[in-house]
């Protein structure tokens, strides 16, 4: 009868010893993986003070959209962080804000005032407008894709 306590005590301690392994383990890879999260977040944020501080450097409207629209596109929500998560929020308030101080400063260079949406700026000053004809502000022309000319035409 003595020989069953020993056995049983060393399977509910080798089980707790398992569980805290695990526990351990688990807590190692979450706090690695946060740690790699974090890492993410500082490169990000990084990225959009260096963009804000460019674009305040500049006068040209057209290069300031463009650190603006490098902001909005560099690694939306979502790609480096998980949605919604307390660093997902960090990065993104950074990125409101570099890109907010941008419109600002493109306020004060040009004297207009698009509002505060960075789409509306981008597309009086981006390079992918409708590509504005620089020596009249025209339209481009629109390529036909109909084949028929003019010299076909049967009318009288």
């Amino acid at each position: 009868m003595t020989s069953t306590k020993p056995r049983r005590s060393t399977w509910v301690l080798s089980g707790l010893l398992v569980l805290a392994v695990g526990l351990a383990g688990y807590w190692f890879i979450r706090h690695g993986w946060l740690h790699v999260q974090a890492a993410l977040a500082d490169d990000q944020t990084l990225y959009f003070e260096e963009a804000r501080e460019k674009g305040l450097q500049s006068s040209r409207p057209e290069d300031i959209v463009r650190y603006i629209e490098g902001a909005l596109n560099y690694y939306p929500t979502g790609t480096k962080q998980t949605t919604g998560s307390h660093l997902d929020r960090m990065v993104e308030r950074a990125r409101r804000l570099a890109v907010d101080d941008m419109i600002r400063h493109l306020q004060s260079k040009t004297g207009l005032d698009l509002g505060t949406d960075p789409q509306s700026w981008i597309e009086r000053f981006g390079e992918n407008r409708d590509q504005v004809d620089a020596t009249n502000g025209s339209q481009p022309l629109r390529v036909e894709t109909n084949t028929t000319s003019a010299t076909t035409d049967s009318r009288p």
